[in-house]
């Protein structure tokens, strides 16, 4: 089962630190090189949508084979492309082809494990995405440096090879069920999110809602999300089962994944931006510094499944999202002469709150849910968390371009020959090649400030969702068996 999340994370991992060369290699903007990352993420949210009925369907064996499979070949094929928008298809294909992993493999380690081991069960799952943050970044920035960034998906081969060999030898079928599937259910949500998704990915690039496009995107999602509502509660068997929603712990749950998915995959896009962008960090040298990310995420994700049967799980989460929160507001702090150090203890921190609030989220969530619902929850849950992780990322990139050119607009103001702190500086404005440089130097200044902006944004993020954590309740003996 650590083949299943060693392949998602590895993948996502090594394609963040590779984005600054594939934007310059493929002569792309930041906010469509950003498509490269949440095209999986959204194909993924789609793909999970269907992986509860698979599952039930064919057999959960079956299902983890074909997504290997899958996830195998696209990758060949994301190495081949020729351009950006075939890139983007191929890694739509890739996330929704590998869709059925995570949930899947999540439910059959929760049922392999009797309930009071859920929290050791769920560290040791985790431990495939620990080992993403870890070596990807490092992989990823090797393989860039010195091969190109085709070669981070060609690593997915013999990854996905050694997966499918590993799956096929070890795990047993499971019994299905020929049950039928709510269509206009599946359509509707799908339709949904995907819309909301163009919106949120080109909302910044079409001037939102003074444009036609952005306009029939959101009324579509709109339309399509109140219909998935409305169905879903007249329907007799609809597409998610409505009696999931009682479990007050799995509704918290959600919400919280939801959150996570915003603040941990942003993040994840945004410093390797920073490093690369505005420090001029070399690629490697920007994969050695955030896979220190992963270290605090190993250390966290072991703590939490030795402490996951003495303390609390709400008290675990309020220790994660407490590091990330502080970690995001002092990330506001920085500027382009931030240390390497201070990077380091950042997303070590940041790491930490990562680890911790998972594996104590994916416990709490199922702890008081019935047997019965485990797959489809699973599906659900990693659908709720690629829908923020890919809202996330298209926030973040609307307000670093937006804030980006506003800052220069406001700072290149104080350029003129009327400017006394400019003539006390040490800058000669007798040459095109000077005031060249200081034009770069006055975009890096404003981009640095749209970064500490998106910086913020995620840290209040964190603050707001803090309280629903009280609302969690510890699981009663026998509840959910």
């Amino acid at each position: 089962m650590l083949a299943a999340s060693l392949l998602h994370s590895v993948n996502m991992s090594t394609a963040y630190v590779a984005l600054p060369s594939m934007q310059g290699n493929l002569s792309a903007t930041p906010d469509q090189v950003g498509w490269v990352v949440t095209a999986f993420i959204v194909a993924s949210a789609l793909g999970t949508t269907v992986s509860g009925w698979l599952a039930v369907k064919f057999g959960r064996r079956l299902v983890f084979l074909c997504s290997i499979a899958a996830f195998t070949v696209t990758g060949l094929l994301c190495a081949s492309a020729d351009s950006l928008g075939q890139l983007v298809l191929f890694r739509a294909l890739q996330g929704f082809g590998s869709a059925p992993l995570l949930p899947i493999s999540q439910a059959i380690m929760l049922d392999t494990y009797p309930r009071h081991r859920h929290g050791f069960a769920m560290s040791i799952w985790s431990m495939g995405m620990i080992l993403g943050p870890v070596a990807g970044p490092t992989v990823g920035a090797l393989l860039t440096e010195f091969y190109g960034w085709r070669y981070i998906f060609y690593i997915n081969v013999p990854l996905g090879c050694i997966a499918f060999l590993g799956i096929w030898m070890t795990t047993p079928e499971t019994e299905k069920r020929g049950i039928s599937l709510d269509w206009l259910g599946l359509l509707t949500l799908g339709v949904g999110v995907a819309c909301l998704q163009l919106v949120l990915d080109r909302g910044e690039r079409q001037d939102w809602f003074h444009s036609p496009e952005i306009v029939l995107e959101a009324a579509l999602a709109g339309l399509c999300l109140y219909l998935f509502i409305a169905h879903s509660l007249t329907a007799r068997a609809p597409y998610i089962d409505l009696a999931i929603f009682r479990d007050r712990n799995f509704v918290v749950g959600l919400a919280l994944i939801f959150v996570f998915g915003i603040t941990v995959f942003a993040s994840m896009f945004l410093l390797p931006l920073f490093l690369q962008n505005i420090q001029g960090y070399p690629v490697l040298a920007a994969g050695w510094v955030l896979s220190a990310r992963g270290v605090g995420t190993g250390i966290a994700m072991f703590l939490a499944g030795v402490l996951a049967n003495r303390v609390a799980g709400k008290y675990l989460i309020l220790a994660g999202l407490g590091a990330v929160g502080v970690s995001n507001l002092w990330m506001t702090g920085w500027n382009h002469q931030v240390s390497a150090a201070d990077v380091v203890w950042t997303t070590v921190l940041n790491g930490a709150g990562m680890g911790m609030m998972w594996v104590a989220l994916t416990t709490v969530t199922f702890s008081t849910l019935a047997q019965r619902y485990r797959t489809e929850a699973a599906a659900l849950f990693a659908l709720v968390r690629a829908v923020g992780a890919s809202m996330g990322t298209s926030i973040v990139v609307a307000v670093l371009t937006r804030s980006s050119q506003a800052n220069y607009t406001a700072l290149k103001d104080f350029i003129s020959d009327y400017s006394e702190a400019l003539h006390l500086s040490p800058w000669d404005l007798g040459s095109e090649a000077a005031l060249a440089a200081l034009r770069r130097e006055v975009l890096r200044q404003a981009e640095t400030i749209a970064f500490v902006n998106d910086f913020m944004l995620l840290a209040v993020a964190i603050v707001a969702a803090t309280p629903l954590v009280l609302l969690l309740r510890r699981p009663g003996r026998g509840v959910g068996e």
